[in-house]
């Protein structure tokens, strides 16, 4: 009946606690129990559903427990969402859904890290938590320290994975609904002047209106007041080489001593934190010509990126050859750049390879959002 009432009587009645055992191949401890349309329990080595049989609850003498896939679960805690179960593979790192299909009459399960094997193979998930609002995005934390998203709508079949690395190592990650929207918060082991320290961090969120508002380092503060040329209370970052964005322009990279930096002249609005890399490299080139464009020598000559209220964008044809994008244009001397919401064309330094690859870099503490991409490609014979 309640959590306070576990208790049972003879005969048996349709309120009493229920106790029964699991009609199994295998003897395996049960790890997690979660509600969908039905009770699933998760077990080491298979997944079962509890339903009723010939009633609409429950009780001890309705009570029925089917398998529906022998996949087994670790101890990471699953999460639900809209009517799908997401959990962690028992061996071998994998994350699988687990949702109900008419024709099989029952829940089937998939592999969703089969779109980025390589982040999963020979790893293990630890953490699991779910972000609904302002983007669908489910949380794990790896074994290898790194935060991996998965951008999940599963009525729209959209399961897309990437990865988060910092200067330390991820360890726990849990989401906690705001007003507005859902707030990421993330437990993070960071070595700091020689002393290993845990820090509980907050991702900023990524709406806002003002270029001097942008938010866009790790481990950050910001300093908001009156105009300032030197930033103090930054102990946390000690020796740490900082990223730095003061009232919307990018600043040179400073190392942080005795808790401070000092900035070439004053600012109102000033973000300090560890340096981000967000990077973006394209799948090799392989299409239909009258000889495959498999196998064939290719040089992307230039790449036109649509993107969205961005600035700062470098792209090329290697992490080492990349060409920063031209988007300064009627701005005031002296004033960053305004924020693009265009087409962008960006020459690129030539490399002839096989592959035919781009990488797109955001290193300045600035919103970068890209739309599409498109590229012009000379290929060899």
């Amino acid at each position: 009946g309640t959590e306070s009432d576990l208790s049972f009587s003879v005969p048996s009645r349709d309120d009493d606690a229920i106790k029964f055992k699991v009609s199994a191949r295998e003897s395996n401890v049960i790890r997690h129990v979660v509600p969908l349309t039905n009770l699933m329990l998760l077990t080491s080595e298979a997944e079962w559903r509890v339903t009723s049989i010939n009633s609409d609850a429950i009780t001890p003498t309705s009570i029925s427990v089917r398998p529906q896939s022998y996949i087994g679960s670790n101890n990471a805690q699953p999460v639900i969402v809209n009517n799908n179960l997401l959990f962690v593979a028992n061996r071998g790192g994998h994350v699988r859904e687990l949702a109900y299909n008419w024709q099989a009459s029952g829940y089937i399960t998939g592999d969703l890290s089969l779109r980025a094997p390589h982040l999963f193979d020979t790893f293990e998930i630890t953490d699991i938590s779910y972000s609904k609002s302002p983007y669908p995005i489910v949380w794990f934390v790896s074994s290898t320290g790194k935060l991996l998203g998965l951008t999940y709508v599963p009525e729209q079949q959209i399961g897309a994975w990437h990865q988060h690395d910092t200067d330390g190592d991820f360890e726990s990650v849990c989401v906690i609904p705001d007003a507005q929207q859902d707030s990421v918060y993330v437990s993070v082991k960071r070595q700091i002047n020689g002393q290993t320290k845990r820090y509980i961090e907050r991702m900023a969120p990524r709406k806002f209106t003002n270029l001097e508002d942008a938010f866009f380092v790790d481990s950050g503060l910001t300093y908001d007041g009156s105009p300032n040329d030197v930033i103090s209370g930054l102990m946390h970052l000690e020796g740490k080489n900082v990223s730095i964005l003061a009232d919307g322009a990018v600043q040179p990279q400073q190392v942080v001593t005795n808790g401070t930096i000092t900035l070439f002249k004053e600012y109102s609005k000033v973000h300090i934190g560890l340096p981000i890399n967000a990077d973006i490299q394209t799948l090799p080139l392989a299409f239909e010509t009258a000889a495959l464009g498999q196998g064939r020598e290719k040089n992307v000559n230039c790449v036109w990126l649509r993107i969205y209220r961005s600035s700062g964008i470098f792209a090329g044809p290697t992490e080492q050859l990349l060409t920063e994008a031209k988007l300064r244009k009627d701005e005031p001397y002296g004033s960053p750049p305004r924020l693009k919401t265009e087409e962008v064309k960006i020459p690129i330094s030539p490399s002839w390879s096989d592959s035919g690859q781009v990488y797109v870099r955001q290193k300045d503490p600035l919103p970068l959002t890209v739309v599409s991409m498109t590229l012009e490609v000379s290929v060899g014979s």
